[in-house]
């Protein structure tokens, strides 16, 4: 059983087959797409995500603490940790 086609160029290829010496279909295989960068939203620049995890109950109770008092996850959870930082003498988040 041979290997397919495209098998046997990335064969050639990794194989150190100069671009210039090798067939148009192994220069293709070395060909890598341009790296792309995400957009980043502008409120989320130099701000680094903090994460957990908790129970159902723990989220449901956070979703509705927001709900109840108009504001967001975000803000609620900013909230707990400027009151976190200042009971251990650091200071709060701006």
């Amino acid at each position: 059983m041979t290997a397919p086609q495209r098998v046997n160029k990335l064969k050639a290829a990794m194989q150190g087959i100069q671009a210039g010496d090798a067939p148009q279909e192994v220069a293709e295989v070395l060909r890598l797409p341009a790296a792309t960068k995400y957009p980043v939203t502008p409120s989320r620049v130099g701000k680094r995500q903090i994460s957990g995890y908790f129970t159902s109950d723990a989220a449901k109770q956070l979703h509705l603490l927001a709900v109840e008092r108009d504001a967001t996850i975000q803000a609620l959870l900013e909230e707990s940790l400027n009151d976190l930082f200042r009971k251990f003498g650091k200071s709060a988040i701006v």
